[in-house]
């Protein structure tokens, strides 16, 4: 495991033998880590940006949700929302993907990282 992006709120690693090959990554948030793949982290982005987006469903009716649900392939998880640290999670997020690409363009060119 090795440590890939950190801020306040929580951080990202890179996992080389990960028990699911599609998920490589780490999210840790207080106590809790979640693997995650690509796809996943991406995933999750959009739906922190698209918080403050407001929802007009029955259940919704126009307020903010109190909850983040993630979906995924093998699950899916519901993550408690502090509005005022959602810039931290999103900003948390950016970062890891930043990286993420990064070492992915430096692959392809075959540059040492």
């Amino acid at each position: 495991m090795s440590l890939i992006y950190k801020n306040p709120y929580g951080s990202v690693f890179t996992i080389s033998d990960a028990p699911n090959p599609k998920c490589n990554y780490q999210l840790v948030i207080d106590s809790m880590g979640i693997f995650m793949s690509k796809k996943d982290i991406y995933s999750l982005l959009n739906i922190v940006r698209s918080y403050f987006q407001p929802c007009y469903c029955e259940n919704c009716q126009g307020k903010l949700p109190d909850k983040l649900y993630l979906p995924d392939t093998n699950s899916e998880l519901c993550l408690m929302v502090d509005p005022l640290l959602l810039a931290d999670f999103e900003e948390l997020l950016v970062g890891a993907t930043f990286h993420i690409e990064m070492q992915e363009t430096l692959k392809n060119h075959e540059i040492d990282s």
